[in-house]
């Protein structure tokens, strides 16, 4: 992740701070809407538990609009992934690559390429047949014409042999591709549509595109709903793709609301069919004694750590010792209380939910007795530490975090001054790697360990941020690169695992903890399940 991407996350996670709630928002609420009443829609099973009525969303928004080569938001995410496919899809809140667009596909030894076989029944909402035309034009749209999500495809190129089949081909090895094309970003489109109302996928997209304002009324895909009404950054209305390919499990109309917190709090409580994405751990603690409701709190998939600085020009912690000392003080149980109930210790950078992820076992205790021992009686070790002091990522304060690393820290003698700024220039003196030691957030662009490369020695962003470079860690950075290019998840999952435990010996990053999260629901609803690439899988949502 470059500092843009990093920018954005720390931005995003600003505007919930400025609503002091948990998840990815940040917009005023809006009064419900007339037609889903003041609770949703009612419901009844018919004999085969196919839901009925209209399901009802509520979510603090941050809404770029539902192009699919436009947005990247948790918001749109949420949307695209109702209106379209790509070329695989997760279940429910995994991150197994499983058959959506593609029935089948197979991956070069080199993992540089990837060929993609359709399925001859995948149909757009319009009847036409999906092809690999619409594949290339689609992705090939969404890279030129420079969108949020562009990145995801830097160095691809993708090419169509014949109609059912596509080649997805990367200039470096990149086995991240595979879950890549399965994030909304990379959704296809009806190329024929698109060119009718000034889409195009040409070099000069970004100057040329101009069918956005078309996608804000109207959808192009193949997936299980279409586009009924929208009123960006209020309200959105899905209705089902009644020339659906697949096997549609959905509601018929499904409605998306921007509310707050405290009035998903009210609203989750007035009826079935009822969702709240944003609840903090502890308001969602306040309903598990509501029979109707559902309420699940876990970890979520972002990472609070703190980062030192390799540089001994700029800051003590490019002393080893320094270094094991703040590694064995941190008492990473207490971090995880901050959070609330759900939430759990890092075990290293990737997530619990993530291929490669490290086992609780793995992840480093408390020891004072320890801390104090490496620093061999060093004396008068001061460090600034600086963090975002406007942001609440699932609702947790950096100025609480903080604190806490003060105060753990002060333990073994080094003494901390704390240096909260505005998420801006915050972002602005990380970039430029002035930052002493940072409490720092990282939330996935996409849901493979390869994410998770831009911590290694040498790598850019996290790596060039720490001023920790190659040669300072050799074996490391030859680990995630033979990790970073393996074809198999089974042997780079392991490869990963062993990248993280050097990195736990000794790095410039110190895993705290993932923050918990919350979502509420009617209890007649299944698949009520937060999810790490699509917030929520809208069409996977059914009743009991």
């Amino acid at each position: 992740m470059q500092i843009s991407r990093l920018g954005r996350t720390i931005t995003l996670v600003a505007a919930v701070g400025a609503l002091g709630v948990a998840g990815c928002g940040g917009s005023s609420s809006t009064s419900p809407s007339s037609d889903t009443g003041n609770g949703g829609g009612s419901t009844q099973a018919d004999g085969g538990g196919t839901p009925t009525g209209t399901l009802v969303i509520d979510n603090s928004f941050v809404d770029k609009g539902i192009d699919p080569g436009h947005e990247f938001t948790p918001t749109n995410n949420m949307l695209v992934k109702a209106m379209y496919d790509t070329l695989v899809t997760f279940e429910p809140g995994k991150t197994e690559p499983v058959p959506s667009l593609a029935k089948s596909w197979k991956g070069s030894a080199d993992t540089k390429t990837f060929t993609f076989t359709l399925d001859t029944a995948a149909k757009f909402s319009d009847g036409t047949p999906v092809t690999s035309a619409d594949v290339v034009f689609s992705l090939n749209r969404m890279v030129n014409m420079q969108g949020s999500g562009a990145f995801l495809l830097d160095g691809v190129t993708v090419t169509a042999p014949d109609d059912k089949t596509v080649v997805v081909e990367s200039k470096k090895a990149n086995p991240a591709l595979l879950r890549i094309l399965a994030t909304p970003p990379t959704s296809i489109l009806n190329s024929k549509v698109l060119k009718a109302h000034g889409g195009t996928d040409a070099k000069d997209a970004n100057k040329t595109d101009k069918a956005e304002a078309y996608l804000q009324t109207a959808s192009a895909g193949s997936g299980p709903y279409v586009l009924g009404t929208a009123q960006q950054n209020q309200q959105y209305t899905l209705n089902a793709n009644g020339k659906y390919w697949g096997e549609a499990k959905g509601f018929p109309k499904v409605v998306v609301r921007n509310m707050a917190a405290p009035t998903q709090l009210l609203n989750v409580q007035r009826g079935q069919n009822e969702i709240a994405l944003d609840l903090s751990a502890q308001q969602a603690g306040t309903l598990k004694s509501n029979g109707a409701l559902q309420v699940t709190t876990d970890a979520s998939v972002n990472i609070f750590d703190v980062e030192a600085n390799m540089d001994s020009k700029v800051s003590p912690t490019g002393d080893a010792n320094v270094r094991k000392a703040i590694r064995l003080a941190l008492d990473y149980e207490g971090y995880t209380r901050l959070s609330g109930e759900g939430a759990s210790q890092a075990a290293g950078l990737i997530p619990s939910q993530f291929l490669g992820a490290l086992e609780s076992s793995d992840a480093v205790k408390q020891d004072l007795d320890a801390a104090k021992a490496a620093l061999a009686g060093k004396t008068g070790i001061k460090l600034k530490l600086s963090y975002p002091s406007d942001a609440t990522p699932n609702g947790v304060s950096f100025s609480s975090v903080a604190q806490k690393v003060k105060s753990d820290l002060d333990k073994i003698g080094i003494d901390v001054s704390l240096d909260g700024r505005p998420a801006v220039t915050f972002l602005k003196n990380y970039a430029a790697g002035k930052n002493q030691l940072s409490v720092s957030y990282w939330g996935p662009d996409y849901p493979d360990p390869n994410d998770y490369l831009v911590y290694a020695p040498g790598a850019s962003g996290r790596a060039a941020n720490a001023k920790w470079t190659k040669d300072m860690a050799p074996e490391i950075a030859a680990l995630g690169e033979k990790a970073g290019s393996t074809l198999e998840d089974s042997e780079r999952g392991s490869l990963f695992q062993d990248f993280q435990r050097k990195l736990n010996e000794d790095s410039p990053y110190f895993p705290l903890f993932q923050p918990a999260q919350a979502i509420t629901g009617s209890k007649n609803l299944s698949n009520v399940v937060l999810d790490p690439t699509y917030t929520l899988n809208i069409p996977a949502v059914g009743s009991n």
